[in-house]
């Protein structure tokens, strides 16, 4: 015969062992969803640099073509070569301050003292950059090139 006591103690261990399975799903949805937002961040972030890229080399061609040279500061700044600016594009702040935090996470910037163009992950726990820092940095060399200045790994892959 079951008492009263040992069957309060088996609601009590089965709405615990409920309550932790639970708890398990809803962390690993969480974890899942946060994975989603980051492929979507990095898909972002792909796109925004795939743009910036072919825009700095239009910009060379059509001054090798009409034999003039680009404008200094849109050859600085590729920035202003698209025709609309990434919503999360902050503008020109310099390394330093963009370092100390005036780069929000998941925001553009270019740096005309560098001159490079930066990006702050939102997800820094699956970005790594050998010298420590939580953003990555593109230094606009001429003609127009826009190399990563370290070997970036982020969400397991490479960014050059």
């Amino acid at each position: 015969m079951v008492t009263s006591t040992e069957s309060a103690l088996r609601r009590l261990l089965e709405r615990s062992l409920v309550g932790l399975l639970i708890a398990v799903i809803v962390w690993a949805l969480l974890d899942k969803a946060r994975d989603v937002r980051s492929a979507a961040e990095l898909s972002a972030f792909r796109q925004s640099l795939a743009a910036l890229r072919v825009a700095m080399v239009l910009d060379r061609m059509h001054s090798v073509v009409t034999h003039s040279p680009p404008a200094d500061g849109r050859m600085r700044n590729p920035f202003l070569l698209l025709a609309r600016q990434p919503a999360n594009y902050v503008g020109d702040i310099p390394l330093v301050a963009a370092q100390a935090g005036a780069v929000t996470p998941g925001a553009w910037f270019f740096d005309q003292n560098c001159p490079c163009i930066g990006y702050r992950p939102r997800d820094d726990h699956r970005f790594l950059a050998p010298s420590g820092r939580t953003m990555m940095l593109f230094p606009v060399l001429p003609p127009g090139v826009l190399t990563a200045r370290e070997s970036y790994v982020w969400r397991g892959e490479v960014i050059d």
